[in-house]
């Protein structure tokens, strides 16, 4: 690259990084520019965890790594007539590599802190209370691996074990991670959720022993953010839905997916309900017939095809019977993900 090139892109992402940094010192933005500017030079944990010393946030450390990654990417494409491959390759495996150590950083920094809070309580004679609060604070940190089958969450608590220039292993535990890679369409890809990220990155397993898992690094991807707060499933089979407006209009439509609190639906009509709309709506689920009013809260699609998601008014026994339907459906779907086995990738190559 250009010295002059290489000057203009320096200074452009170091504007960027106290931006997304903004907690960062000025000595921690440098060490982390220098890092990314020389994929030559591998990065250091001491240099993510100052970061994470400084009160930046695993969110805004993983988008600073996003966003200075594809920057250069592009650069290199722009800048590489002959598109040089190899520099692409090391560049994304120097990136890969960050990202790994900010996981590692991460985990670190989490037990120290769990060991902290056992301290704590038990400097305070509140023993019977610290289990709770360890769970729950594990919960909340936890670097998780995740897939959704058919809409339903699947995912594992992992633990990272080493790092190399383009690859990071986890611990193999077969009956834990089986449904999640299961729920993959290809059997071998899942996703890493850091905490409190925007961003998931996928992960591809590579090599696999007994005890551990060999995994590269896929792609930084948009977190798919859930509005609803209730697990969410699918319908097995179609579900005929009644829906009227506040002026008498009616629409007749199939239920797409159920939670305990709401119903993705599908229409075919010449005008469509609009989100802020209150319907009443009316169908038979198992047997029993069900009746309430809900809100329309997104709609999507044109040309007498419609799609939209209804949040129910609070009513017991709506809320309950739809929380049983969910219930029995995820515990089929479970039962699917059973049946499917050990997934080859976790298998011993």
């Amino acid at each position: 690259m250009p010295d002059e090139t290489n000057k203009v892109i320096r200074e452009e992402l170091r504007g960027r990084l106290k931006i997304i940094l903004s907690r960062a010192s000025d000595m921690a933005v440098e060490a982390l520019l220098q890092s990314v500017m020389e994929p030559a030079t591998p990065p250091s944990d001491p240099m993510i965890s100052q970061l994470l010393s400084e009160k930046c946030s695993p969110n805004e450390i993983h988008l600073a790594l996003a966003y200075c990654r594809n920057a250069l990417l592009m650069l290199q494409m722009r800048v590489s007539e002959d598109r040089d491959f190899t520099s692409m390759t090391r560049l994304l495996a120097h990136h890969d590599r960050m990202t790994s150590l900010l996981l590692q950083a991460i985990e670190k920094q989490y037990e120290q802190a769990r060991e902290l809070l056992q301290t704590e309580f038990l400097k305070e004679g509140q023993a019977h209370l610290l289990n709770r609060a360890v769970t729950q604070w594990s919960q909340k940190n936890k670097v998780t691996l995740y897939n959704y089958y058919k809409e339903i969450p699947v995912s594992v608590s992992i633990k990272l074990l080493h790092s190399e220039e383009d690859s990071f292993i986890i611990e193999n535990r077969q009956s834990r991670l089986a449904a999640v890679f299961s729920a993959s369409s290809d059997g071998r890809s899942a996703y890493i959720r850091l905490p409190e990220s925007e961003l998931s990155v996928q992960i591809l397993v590579q090599e696999t022993t007994q005890t551990t898992l060999h995994c590269r690094y896929g792609d930084f991807l948009p977190l798919n953010r859930e509005k609803r707060g209730d697990t969410r499933v699918q319908s097995s089979t179609p579900v005929h839905i009644s829906l009227k407006g506040s002026e008498q209009e009616a629409w007749e439509g199939s239920v797409m997916d159920i939670s305990a609190s709401g119903l993705g639906i599908s229409c075919k009509c010449a005008s469509p309900f609009h989100v802020g709309d209150i319907l009443t709506f009316s169908m038979v689920l198992q047997g029993e017939w069900i009746a309430g009013k809900g809100v329309v809260c997104w709609v999507r699609g044109s040309k007498g095809y419609y799609r939209a998601g209804l949040a129910i008014e609070y009513k017991q026994d709506i809320h309950l019977l739809l929380g049983n339907e969910v219930l029995r459906r995820e515990k089929n779907l479970m039962g699917e993900l059973k049946l499917k086995g050990i997934p080859d990738c976790l298998l011993e190559n």
